[in-house]
């Protein structure tokens, strides 16, 4: 039982092998909402109470509105529409729909402020409005608007970087196991969770 090794202060062992490197994050994050690798990244990214990017306030998080991938509180950080003219990549709906360029904001600001506007265009806008800007964008795990290439437009810069905080905020909360090491992790026989 569980409980008796954390009261032994032993760690618990598992048999499965998990992955949190930036690269598996990058291979396997296609955005859906029902996946549960995808509820555990977004239980991080509420973990950091996201903040609005109009006025550093707190976004309303409500298990109702997560549960479905249409949700409005989800928001392409690049966007859809912004992305689909500009991508020539193969895979590109994977890459436009996937869990590294979801923020959690309110509906608000992602229909009426942001739409398809390029990340640096409504960026700028939302530095005038928001002295804390940088420290808000912290709160979505963006940790940098220069080294995420927000300012250039560079999606992929932006898919790496974002990889790269993930996975250490990951580091930090997973207990690594010897079978992480010696067994490969795969999600494609992993079942859809019902809602």
């Amino acid at each position: 039982m569980l409980r008796g090794k954390f009261i032994k202060e032993k760690l618990p062992r598992y048999d499965w092998a998990i992955d949190i490197s930036p690269e598996f994050i990058e291979k396997n994050g296609g955005f859906s909402a029902g996946k549960s690798y995808i509820k555990a990244l977004l239980s991080l990214y509420a973990y950091f109470q996201p903040k609005s990017f109009i006025d550093d306030s707190l976004v309303n998080i409500s298990n109702y509105w997560l549960k479905k991938a249409n949700s409005k509180n989800y928001h392409h950080f690049f966007p859809k529409a912004y992305l689909n003219k500009k991508l020539d990549w193969e895979y590109k709906d994977f890459y436009i729909n996937h869990i590294l360029n979801i923020t959690i904001v309110d509906d608000y600001l992602n229909k009426r402020e942001i739409a398809a506007k390029a990340p640096s265009q409504y960026m700028k806008t939302f530095s005038r409005k928001n002295r804390e800007l940088p420290e808000t964008m912290k709160s979505h795990l963006i940790n940098d608007l220069d080294k995420f290439g927000i300012w250039e437009n560079d999606y992929e810069k932006f898919l790496k970087q974002r990889a790269k905080a993930v996975s250490r905020e990951l580091k930090k909360r997973v207990i690594e196991q010897d079978v992480d090491k010696t067994m490969s992790v795969e999600l494609e026989n992993y079942v859809e969770e019902s809602e």
